[in-house]
This record gives structure tokens, sequence and C-alpha cells, in this order.
């Protein structure tokens, strides 16, 4: 049984992939990387079991896992998993959960829906005729601007006044940024830090709070920090109905601190929620996360029906 591993450029992060690589080689599971603008998509009236990489007719794959997010708009993308799907090519995860999860606004709709009780801080689209005075009447201040389908904390700026927003939605609306708006209510008490709860197959995979002491942004690529932490059960069983919810094979669910304590405010939903915490596990010897992480290929397949 072979798989293939869907990505984007990663030269910027060789470590993690060299990660990934051996995470999936422990499981005696074969991997081909594979960038998705080399591969050849196409329908056809009659499909022999062949497909073309780089211009080379290779065996499609058993099963497909994605390992990129900054191209999730790029139409070669779902492309390229729209047809896996449809030959029957297994997914981790399918074009549309990915869709749904970097979705923003939409995001919180589903969560909303698919777990009602759960708190979510007001979100607003900014539109071409949204007003100052309609974000501060809706939002309130201090709030958060955010591009729609940023990632790794980019994008994201932290707006305290009125005067504040005007400047920065008059530059918002003036640039071609191609990309939706979101503003959002700055939810203070979590400032510099959020909750982070992976989950794949069903399962608790590993939760941890991202610090930032210098920026309200917690990312680690943002100068951020992490330390273990030990959810409530409710909140493991919310975060694996919610990935449920999206389809998620594997995920993560990231939240905010309330201020009660025990209170957690949706954060984003994540489709790929990268590894930082198993490179922190093995330095400090935390055998039995690393245990987890490295089983999770199996579970997930497995759930699948692929094993």
């Amino acid at each position: 049984m072979r798989g293939m591993m869907i990505t984007g450029d990663y030269s910027q992060f060789m470590k993690e992939f060299e990660m990934v690589n051996t995470l999936f080689s422990s499981q005696g599971l074969e991997m081909d990387f594979v960038d998705y603008d080399d591969i050849e998509v196409v329908a056809l009236d009659r499909f022999d079991g062949r497909i073309h990489v780089k211009g080379e007719e290779v065996d499609c794959p058993d099963f497909v896992f994605v390992m990129t997010t900054e191209e999730r708009e790029t139409y070669q993308l779902k492309a390229v998993l729209r047809m896996f799907e449809t030959l029957g090519v297994p997914c981790v995860n399918t074009y549309d959960a990915i869709e749904k999860a970097g979705d923003k606004l939409y995001s919180f709709q589903i969560a909303k829906r698919a777990v009602p009780g759960i708190s979510i801080p007001d979100t607003m689209l900014v539109g071409d005729n949204t007003t100052v005075s309609d974000i501060a009447d809706r939002i309130g201040f201090p709030l958060v601007m955010k591009i729609m389908h940023g990632y790794q904390g980019r994008g994201v700026c932290l707006i305290e006044d009125e005067s504040e927003l005007k400047n920065i939605l008059s530059v918002v609306k003036a640039a071609p940024f191609g990309d939706q708006i979101l503003v959002q209510k700055a939810v203070t008490s979590s400032k510099g830090r959020d909750l982070r709860v992976v989950v794949a197959a069903g399962e608790l995979v590993c939760a941890f709070v991202r610090h930032n002491d210098k920026d309200f942004k917690s990312n680690l690529h943002q100068g951020g920090y992490i330390e273990s932490f030990d959810p409530p059960a409710e909140l493991v069983e919310q975060s694996i109905a919610l990935a449920d919810a999206f389809g998620l094979k594997m995920g993560s669910i990231d939240y905010l601190f309330g201020e009660k304590e025990g209170e957690f405010l949706l954060c984003e939903v994540n489709s790929v929620p990268g590894i930082s915490y198993v490179f922190k596990a093995q330095s400090e010897g935390d055998d039995e996360l690393v245990r987890r992480f490295f089983s999770m290929p199996k579970k997930i397949l497995h759930r699948e029906g692929i094993l």
C-alpha cells in the first residue's frame, strides 16, 4: 500500500517534512511527497489506474494526505484533490473539509450549528459598503482585523479605537488585497495566548497553550512558545465533535481563553495542525505524546477503512 503526500513549496519547512517522512516510514507506510502543481489533472472516459506526475506515468496512490495550507485558494490544489476523490482515493483531508476550515467566517457558522453551546467572538465581514460606524456599533473596541484565509498569524492586527479603524479601513478598501477582510471582537482575556487541541481519527492527540509575551498573537511563527495543557473532558468532546462536523480526519481546534476560569471561545479550525508540539515533546522526553503522534496515520487509515 502506497500513499501520496500532497505538498506546496516546503523548502522553508524541511525539518517538519523530515519528521513527517519518519512518521510514515515508522508505520511501514510508503509515501511519495509530491507538489500538487506537478500533478496532471484530467477527466478521462476510461481510467487505467495511472496518473501523470512531472510528465511521468505512475500508479494512482491508495490514499492521500494533504500537508499544505498556504495555497488552499489555488484551483490546482482543488482540482487535484477533486480528481483523487472522484477516483475513490481517500484524502486526508478532503478539499471540502480544508475549504470549510479555511473560511474563518463560515467555520464559526458551522461550529454554532454543530455545537450550539459553543462560544465565539462576534465577527463581521467587511464589505464595500461597510462603514466605521457599522463596525463600531456591531463589534466595538478593541477589535481584531484579519484576512479571511490568513495563517501563522499573518494578516492580523489589533485595533484599539475608531480613529485607528478609520485609517486602516481606508487602506484596506483602497488596496486590491485579493482576500476578504473580517473584523472580530478582541478577547482581551486571551491576549498573547490561546489553546490548541489536536485531534485525529476521533481521538485527542494532545493539547497545548501557545504563549507570546511580546505580541497579542500567540502563533509560534510570531515568536511564541508552547506548554502542555490538560483539557477538560467536555472540551475534548467538543473538539472531536467540531472536527467531525467539518469532516476533518485530522486537524486542530484553537480556542481563546475567556474571562472566567474554564471558559473558552472558538478561535479557528485548522486542517493542518502543525507538528511543533512533537519537537517539543521529543526534546522533553515525552514518549507518550510522541507515541500518540506516531500512531496517528494508521488510526486514521483504519477509521477510514483503508487498512
